[in-house]
Order: structure tokens, then C-alpha cells, then sequence
């Protein structure tokens, strides 16, 4: 019966508690929704030296990245900024982000808004070098 155990978990319509990417992997540590509708979720993101996650923007959610570890740079709508383990990085919803990381980093990343899905996400590119290309085109 094992062949059968997607279809069978797909009524529980929970999100995957680990996740390895092409960039690193990520845990979730915590998820909340509180009862007039506004969720939050918190991760634990490891992306390794050398990766970055896609330049991309979230339309339903707000995130606050605070590194804990490593060396990273953070483009935030066209702006570089360097971070390292301590610093705090806000990304209001809307706001077109991604990270390179310089050494292996991790980062707690928290995610408050009205629905948080995957689904949640307009990708400008993938690559890191692309990102540079498109930095001064509205």
C-alpha cells in the first residue's frame, strides 16, 4: 500500500517540515494562525556557501531575516547590502529580495501575512549573476 501514502496524506494539507533546495535546506521551527486569520511561520534556512536563493518577491507576506551564522550579501529592491551573524534584514511585503551566501549561512527567517504558501512568490531569475543584469531595470 505504500505507493498509495500521497494520495492518503494529500487531505492532511500540511507543508513539508524540512526541505532541501538547490541553494541549501530549510526546517520549519514554528507555525501559528491566529484566529482573525493572520499566520506566522518561522524557519530555520541553511544556504550554502557560494548558492542564492531566487531574486523574488512575495505579494501575501512579510519576512524578517535575522543571520545567525556566516557572511552573506542581501540585494533588497536593487540595493546590495552585506550581513553577517547578528544582523537583522526586514523585507515588507512587495519588496523584491534575495541572498548570496559568501560562507555558509544560516538565518531564522520569521514570515507573518495572510496566507503562507509556497504559491506566495513572483521569481525575476534564479541565478545570482543575472540578478546584477537586471539590478538597474524598473
Amino acid at each position: 500500500e505504500s505507493p498509495r501514502i500521497k494520495e492518503v496524506l494529500k487531505a492532511h494539507e500540511q507543508r513539508p517540515m524540512y526541505e532541501e533546495r538547490r541553494w541549501g535546506h530549510y526546517r520549519v521551527v514554528d507555525y501559528i494562525k491566529y484566529p482573525e486569520g493572520n499566520e506566522v511561520l518561522t524557519k530555520r534556512i541553511f544556504v550554502e556557501a557560494g548558492k542564492n536563493i531566487s531574486y523574488q518577491l512575495h505579494l501575501k507576506r512579510s519576512e524578517i531575516w535575522t543571520v545567525i551564522s556566516g557572511e552573506a550579501e542581501v540585494i533588497l529592491n536593487e540595493r546590495l547590502h552585506r550581513v553577517k551573524a547578528g544582523d537583522v534584514v526586514r523585507i515588507p511585503e512587495g519588496t523584491k529580495h534575495s541572498i548570496l551566501a559568501v560562507t555558509n549561512v544560516e538565518i531564522i527567517e520569521v514570515q507573518t501575512g495572510s496566507e503562507l504558501v509556497e504559491e506566495d512568490i513572483v521569481r525575476f531569475c534564479m541565478d545570482w549573476n543575472e540578478i546584477s543584469l537586471q539590478q538597474f531595470i524598473s
